[in-house]
C-alpha cells in the first residue's frame, strides 16, 4: 500500500511541472532557400542571341552550362546569357546550373531551329545577253550568297536574292556555280551561258536579188570584225551593234558569186554571196546532163529549158532520141531564197508520145544495188551557182541532189513509159526512155559554145560529180523495171 502512494504522488508532481512551463515556444527549424529566381529570359530564336536571369541570393553565386553554345556570366544579381547561332533546322536545349552555397537551381535554355523561306532557284541556262533576276528569301538567320565567277554578281537585301550575270562578250560558252547558304542548309545553282553568236557563223550562202540592197544583222558586241572580199560589188561593215552586207545592182545578165571572209576574236569564216533573179539570170536554155544507165554511164546531154508562167515553173526536155521528140514538160518548184529548183516524181504525167504516157520514176541506190519505183514521191533539188571549168569555160550549173525525207538515197530518175495515165504497174509499164543518174542543168555563157553539145560535154566532164561507185546490180524487185523501150 505504501508503494502505490508514492507512484501517484510522482505523477501529480510531474503534471504540475508541465503546467508551469506552458508559456515556452519551440524554435522554428524551417530554412529559406539561399537563392531565389526573380525573372528569366531563356527561350531564344535560331540566331545568335542574348538574355538574362535575375535572382536574389544570400551569398555568392556561381553559374555553369552543360553546352558549348551557351555562355553564362554573373553580374550582380543578374546572369547574362549568350547563345550561338543554331545552324540546324531542328531546335535544341541546354541547362544553366546556378549555385549559392549548398543551394542549386537548374534552369532550362531552349533555342529554335532555322526557319528559311525562299523561292526555288532553278539551274540557270541563258544566251549571251546580260541577265538579272531576283528571288524572295527570308530566314531567321543570315543568308549568304556567293559565286565563283567574276562575271556574276550576287547580293541579298530586303529579303531578296539578286543574281546579275554580265553579257558574254566572247565566242566561248562559260559556266559557273552560285551557292546559297543558310546555317547548315546549302545548295548550289549551276549557271550556263552561251557564247556570243556572231550572226554570220550560221550563214553559208547569202542569196540576194539583182537590185542594190543591204542585209543587216544585229550583233551586240564590242569586238572588232575584219572583212575581206575580192568582189568590188560587195561591201561589209560592223558598227553600232550591226553587221551590214551591201551589194551593188547586178547588170551583168549573169548570176554572180562572191566570197566574203571575216575574222573575229581569233575565229575565221566565210560565206558565199549569190546574186541573181529567175527571170534575168536563170530562166532560159540549159543542157540537161546526166550519166546514161543504158549506155554504161556515158555522159549524155539533152536540150532543156526553164521557164515561168505566173507562179508555175516548168522544165521542158526535148530531143531524147535526137529527133526533137518527145517533148517532156516537168513541173518544178522554184525557191527564190536558195535560187534552186526541185523536181518531184510521182503519179503526174510529164508528157505523151506515140500513145504512151511518160512519168518520172525515182531511182535509188542501196549498199550494193539500185532500185526503181513507179509511183513513189521522191524529190531532188538543184541550187544554181556560177562555175568555171578547168579549161576556163564560164557557166551556170545546178546539180540535183536528193532532198527526200525518208532513208532512200535518190540518185536520179527514170523516164518511164506507160500505156495508162492512172495505173502505173508492171502490167502497164512499157520500159524507160532514159534512166538518168546524177542529173544536172548546165548553161555555158560563151556565145559560140552556148548551144554546143560537145562544149557542154567538155565542160560537164570537168565540173560535174563523177558517177563512180554506182552499182550495176539491180534490186530483184526492180528487175522488170530496168528495161528500155524501143520506139
Amino acid at each position: 500500500m505504501k508503494k502505490i502512494y508514492k507512484s501517484v504522488l510522482f505523477a501529480i508532481i510531474a503534471a504540475a511541472g508541465f503546467t508551469a512551463c506552458s508559456d515556452y515556444e519551440a524554435p522554428d527549424i524551417t530554412t529559406e532557400s539561399a537563392i531565389t529566381i526573380t525573372g528569366h529570359d531563356t527561350s531564344f530564336p535560331a540566331s545568335a542571341s542574348t538574355g538574362s536571369i535575375t535572382f536574389e541570393a544570400k551569398g555568392p553565386v556561381t553559374v555553369t552550362t552543360d553546352n558549348e553554345w551557351i555562355t553564362a556570366t554573373v553580374d550582380g544579381n543578374r546572369i547574362d546569357i549568350t547563345v550561338d547561332q543554331n545552324n540546324a533546322l531542328t531546335g535544341r536545349s541546354g541547362t544553366i546550373t546556378v549555385k549559392c552555397g549548398n543551394a542549386t537551381d537548374n534552369i532550362s535554355i531552349i533555342q529554335s531551329g532555322i526557319i528559311f523561306k525562299y523561292d526555288k532557284i532553278e539551274p540557270i541556262s541563258i544566251n549571251s545577253d546580260a541577265w538579272t533576276q531576283s528571288y524572295n528569301a527570308d530566314a531567321t538567320v543570315p543568308i549568304e550568297v556567293s559565286d565563283d565567277a567574276d562575271w556574276i554578281n550576287t547580293s541579298i537585301a530586303d529579303n531578296k536574292i539578286t543574281i546579275a550575270i554580265e553579257a558574254n562578250m566572247t565566242l566561248i560558252p562559260r559556266s559557273a556555280t552560285i551557292t546559297v547558304k543558310c546555317g547548315d542548309l546549302e545548295y548550289s545553282i549551276p549557271v550556263e551561258q552561251e557564247e556570243l553568236k556572231f550572226p554570220l557563223f550560221k550563214i553559208q550562202t547569202l542569196r540576194v536579188n539583182d537590185s542594190q540592197s543591204t542585209k543587216t544583222y544585229e550583233f551586240k558586241a564590242d569586238i572588232p570584225v575584219k572583212f575581206t572580199t575580192e568582189a568590188d560589188w560587195v561591201q561589209a561593215d560592223f558598227a553600232n551593234n550591226t553587221v551590214s552586207i551591201a551589194t551593188e545592182a547586178n547588170t551583168t545578165g549573169r548570176i554572180r558569186n562572191a566570197t566574203l571572209n571575216y575574222e573575229i576574236a581569233g575565229e575565221a569564216g566565210s560565206l558565199v554571196i549569190v546574186q541573181a533573179e529567175f527571170d534575168k539570170e536563170i530562166a532560159g536554155d540549159f543542157h540537161l546532163t546526166f550519166y546514161d544507165y543504158f549506155n554504161e554511164m556515158e555522159l549524155t546531154i539533152l536540150p532543156a529549158k526553164l521557164s515561168r508562167n505566173g507562179k508555175n515553173y516548168t522544165l521542158t526536155v526535148t530531143d531524147i532520141y535526137f529527133t526533137g521528140q518527145p517533148v517532156l514538160t516537168i513541173p518544178v518548184e522554184y525557191n527564190d531564197e536558195t535560187l534552186s529548183v526541185t523536181i518531184s516524181s510521182g503519179s503526174t504525167s510529164i508528157g505523151m508520145f506515140q500513145n504512151y504516157y511518160y512519168f518520172l520514176s525515182p531511182v535509188t541506190m542501196g549498199s550494193d544495188d539500185i532500185a526503181l519505183y513507179y509511183t513513189r514521191d521522191q524529190k531532188m533539188n538543184a541550187a544554181f551557182v556560177s562555175t568555171v571549168s578547168s579549161d576556163g569555160t564560164e557557166g551556170l550549173i545546178g546539180q540535183f541532189a536528193s532532198v527526200s525525207t525518208n532513208r532512200l538515197n535518190l540518185i536520179g530518175y527514170g523516164i518511164g513509159c506507160f500505156s495508162s495515165n492512172s495505173e502505173l504497174s508492171d502490167d502497164t509499164a512499157q520500159g524507160n526512155l532514159e534512166i538518168m543518174i546524177n542529173p544536172s542543168l548546165l548553161r555555158i555563157y560563151s556565145a559560140e559554145d552556148a548551144a554546143s553539145t560537145d562544149a557542154a560535154k567538155a565542160a560537164a566532164r570537168t565540173i560535174k560529180r563523177k558517177a563512180a561507185n554506182i552499182p550495176f546490180k539491180i534490186s530483184p524487185d526492180s528487175a522488170k523495171k530496168f528495161r528500155r523501150i524501143e520506139l
